[in-house]
């Protein structure tokens, strides 16, 4: 009996102790859930970009508009009829510049040595990006953010129909503070105006490369800074009658006025005035002084 009831009893353990060693096997040893990460996948943002240019080395975007804009030589005015696909162009380019906002269009108009410069500034090269500037504010790009250059190239080609190839090259780059610039070009234009001087009854005449550099700062400030404007007075000697000299004055003035807005400065930027003989800066007894006295005074307001 004692026999049968140790067998018994060592069954029990037997079955006790599998039971403990099953569980803590089983049950203690479970791995926690794995957990999954989610993937978020990030849509890309496509870059503002031009369809027609080209991005170089330093980032810069470059195109040309050759086939839109036809130059012929020795003229600063587009020839060829305007196009929906040039304003097209031009609207994916003001696109651009809205969402790149720190960026500013740069305009170089290339000329030859042998071109004729009819035009104010200093050569016809500018002349010509000045052109296309128009047309491109008038599309919705401020001025502000548009540069323009005249570079010599006597590379360029012309074809039998006197058209130029490749006249202009524009890019897109990162804008700069002009502020210090604009500041510059203010005080010179007021401390030292362009002063032209006539001979006589003379209602016109030349620009000296001085004057050219001059009429440069003044489209330049113009097109930087709102609402300033471009002022013309005409002054004459004391040679006549005065109501002849206010009008001979304001011929004079008006001269210089469309020879400007010829070259590309907005008429409506331009006010012109007549002071006759009113206003000497020297004797008029003498040829010398009246001939300082025969002037047209041009500045910015």
């Amino acid at each position: 009996m004692t026999k049968r009831i140790l067998y018994l009893l060592g069954i029990l353990f037997t079955i006790i102790i599998g039971t403990y060693f099953s569980w803590k096997l089983c049950c203690n040893n479970k791995k926690e859930p794995t957990k999954t990460t989610p993937i978020i996948t990030k849509t890309p943002v496509q870059e503002p970009s031009i369809s027609f240019a080209v991005k170089d080395a330093d980032g810069n975007v470059t195109f040309s508009l050759d086939k839109d804009l036809k130059f012929k030589k020795s003229s600063i005015h587009f020839s060829s009829a305007v196009t929906d696909k040039l304003d097209s162009k031009i609207g994916e380019v003001k696109d651009f510049l809205i969402k790149e906002n720190e960026n500013s269009l740069s305009i170089t108009g290339y000329y030859m040595s042998d071109e004729i410069n009819n035009s104010a500034f200093p050569n016809i090269g500018f002349a010509r990006a000045i052109s296309i500037k128009n047309y491109i504010a008038k599309k919705g790009i401020s001025t502000k953010i548009i540069d323009v250059n005249g570079e010599l190239n006597d590379e360029m080609t012309v074809n039998s129909s006197n058209v130029m190839k490749n006249p202009l090259k524009f890019s897109v780059k990162k804008s700069k503070d002009q502020s210090a610039m604009i500041n510059a070009i203010m005080k010179e234009i007021i401390a030292n105006p362009l002063v032209l001087n006539f001979d006589k009854t003379q209602s016109d005449t030349g620009f000296t490369p001085k004057q050219r550099i001059k009429i440069v700062n003044i489209s330049t400030y113009l097109d930087k800074v709102d609402d300033a404007f471009c002022s013309i007075t005409g002054h004459t000697d004391n040679t006549g009658s005065n109501h002849t000299n206010i009008i001979l004055g304001k011929k004079r003035a008006d001269f210089i006025k469309q020879y400007l807005v010829k070259s590309g400065i907005s008429d409506s930027r331009i006010s012109v005035v007549s002071k006759g003989e009113t206003e000497p800066i020297a004797t008029n007894t003498t040829e010398k002084g009246r001939t300082k006295n025969r002037r047209v005074i041009v500045t910015v307001d």
